[in-house]
C-alpha cells in the first residue's frame, strides 16, 4: 500500500489500470492463443484501450474476437472496422 501523501501514491483508478494490465500481461503469457473478445460497446473499448496500453509501443499479442449476432447498429460495424484498420488488429 502507497503513503497517501507520497508524490508516488496512485490514485484508486490508476491502482485498478495498474491491476488491468497485469492481468493482460500475464494473459499473453500464459495462454497459447488468447483473445479479446470486441463488441464495439463501451466496455470491450475499456478493455481494447487497456490492452493497447499493456503491451505499448508494441502490438496486441492476441486478436481481436468480434462475435457479429446480427443485431449491430451499422455504426458500430464501421467504428469497429476503423478500430481494427487503425491499430493493425
Amino acid at each position: 500500500m502507497s503513503v497517501p501523501d507520497s508524490p508516488y501514491a496512485l490514485s484508486h483508478l490508476e491502482v485498478l489500470e495498474s491491476e488491468a494490465v497485469h492481468v493482460f500481461r500475464e494473459v499473453a503469457g500464459e495462454f497459447e492463443r488468447p483473445v479479446l473478445l470486441f463488441s464495439g460497446g463501451k466496455d470491450s473499448i475499456v478493455m481494447l484501450h487497456l490492452a493497447l496500453k499493456a503491451f505499448a509501443p508494441a502490438p496486441l499479442p492476441f486478436a481481436l474476437l468480434h462475435v457479429d449476432t446480427g443485431h449491430n447498429f451499422p455504426e458500430v460495424l464501421a467504428y469497429r472496422d476503423r478500430v481494427v484498420a487503425g491499430h493493425g488488429l
